[in-house]
C-alpha cells in the first residue's frame, strides 16, 4: 500500500506553541494555526507519538461540504477508511476500545449516522467513553468540513510513566516547555527545589540526562512517587531524590540550572505565606547556584513574585516571563539569571 502523507492537527496548551512547533518540525512541515493548535504534514505517523510538547495529535481530513451529512458520501468514507487503516498499522500497535464523536450537534440524526459509519469502518462500537476520539468541525476555508481522528487512545500529554496519581503535578507538556526555555543540556547540574512527583526531572531525561540531577521535596510520598516514575520511564540518567526542606537540607552547591514550582494559594497555604516562600527559595537558590546559573520559577503568585523581585531578588536578574494557560489556571514562568 502506498505511503500516506498525513495532515495532522496538533493540540497544544497556550504558551507551549513555539516549543511544540520546533519539535514538530523535526517530523515534517509544521506551522502555527492558532495559540492552541499547529498543523503538521508528515509521512511518519509512528513518530508523532514521540512529541512531548503536544497535548494530542489527530489526523485530519478536510472535504468540501455544506452540511455534515455529505461526510457520509462513499468517496469521503473511503478516504476516512484509509486514515483509520493507517491508525491500525501504527507501530507499536494502538488498541482502541470504542469510538466517541465530539462535535456540535453530536446528538442529531446526521451526526449519529456518521459516528456509526465511522465505528463500522474502525471495527468498533460507539461508546460515550470511547478512546478513538473523532471530532467534526467546520473547516477553513469556508464551505468545508473537517474530520479529526485522534491518533492514540490517550492524549500524548498523558505520560505512561506517570503510574502514581500525585496531586498537583505539573502538566507534562508545560514541564517540557519550561525545560526548553531554561535551556537545560547534558552538561548542566540541574536542581528541582520542589520536585513533587518528579515531572521536570523525568521529562529532562527524554532530552538529555544532566551531568548532575537532584530533586528535593518535603513530602516522602512525593519522593517515593518520583522514584517510581523514574523507574517507569526507563530512561538513562541518574537522579538523586532527597526528602527534606530544600531551605535547610545539605546540598553541594554549583548548580547551573535550578527550577521550582512552589505551592500556590488555592492549593496550599496562604498567599502571604507563599510570598515569603518565594523569597526564601530565591535566597536558597542563590546559595546553591553556580556563577551565571539560570533559575526558572513557575508560579501562579504573579503579583507576589513581582514584589519579591523588587525587594528580595537575592542577586537574581530577570531575563523574561512566559505565560501558560491551562483549564482556567494561568501559571507564569519567571526566568532569572545569577549575576
Amino acid at each position: 500500500m502506498a505511503q500516506i502523507t498525513h495532515e495532522l492537527v496538533l493540540e497544544v496548551l497556550d504558551g507551549c506553541a513555539a516549543s511544540a512547533l520546533s519539535e514538530a518540525r523535526q517530523l515534517g512541515f509544521a506551522r502555527v494555526t492558532g495559540p492552541t493548535e499547529l498543523s503538521l504534514r508528515t509521512d511518519d505517523l509512528d513518530a508523532v507519538r514521540s512529541l512531548r510538547r503536544v497535548v494530542a495529535a489527530s489526523t485530519a481530513l478536510t472535504v468540501p461540504a455544506r452540511r455534515p451529512r455529505e461526510l457520509l458520501e462513499t468517496s469521503v468514507q473511503q478516504r476516512l477508511g484509509e486514515l483509520l487503516d493507517a491508525l491500525r498499522r501504527q507501530r507499536p500497535r494502538q488498541r482502541f476500545r470504542g469510538l466517541r464523536l465530539e462535535a456540535a450537534g453530536s446528538d442529531t440524526a446526521d451526526m449519529r449516522r456518521l459516528a456509526q459509519a465511522l465505528a463500522e469502518l474502525a471495527g468498533l462500537t460507539v461508546r460515550p467513553d470511547g478512546d478513538l476520539v473523532v471530532r467534526v468541525r467546520r473547516g477553513a476555508p469556508a464551505g468545508t468540513w473537517q474530520v479529526l481522528l485522534r491518533t492514540t487512545p490517550r492524549p500524548l500529554a498523558t505520560r505512561a510513566w506517570r503510574t502514581v496519581d500525585y496531586p498537583g503535578a505539573v502538566n507534562a507538556t508545560i514541564a517540557a516547555t519550561v525545560l526548553d526555555l531554561l535551556e537545560v543540556g547534558g552538561e548542566d547540574a540541574l536542581l528541582d527545589m520542589t520536585c513533587g512527583s518528579g515531572t521536570f526531572l523525568v521529562e529532562q531525561l527524554y532530552v538529555a540526562a544532566p551531568a548532575r540531577a537532584v530533586g528535593v521535596d518535603l513530602d516522602a510520598a512525593a519522593i517515593a512517587a518520583a522514584e517510581q516514575h523514574q523507574r517507569s520511564a526507563r530512561r538513562r540518567g541518574r537522579i538523586d531524590w532527597v526528602t527534606g526542606d530544600v531551605l535547610e537540607v545539605d546540598l553541594e552547591p554549583g548548580f547551573t540550572r535550578i527550577l521550582t514550582n512552589p505551592p500556590w494559594g488555592t492549593l496550599h497555604g496562604e498567599h502571604e505565606d507563599n510570598q515569603q516562600l518565594l523569597a526564601d527559595l530565591l535566597r536558597r537558590a542563590a546559595e546553591l547556584a553556580a556563577p551565571q546559573a539560570r533559575l526558572g520559577v513557575l508560579t501562579h503568585e504573579i503579583t507576589r513574585m513581582h514584589r519579591v523581585l523588587e525587594t528580595a531578588a537575592a542577586g537574581w536578574r530577570p531575563l523574561g516571563e512566559h505565560r501558560f494557560f491551562q483549564k482556567g489556571h494561568h501559571p507564569r514562568l519567571f526566568l532569572l539569571e545569577r549575576g
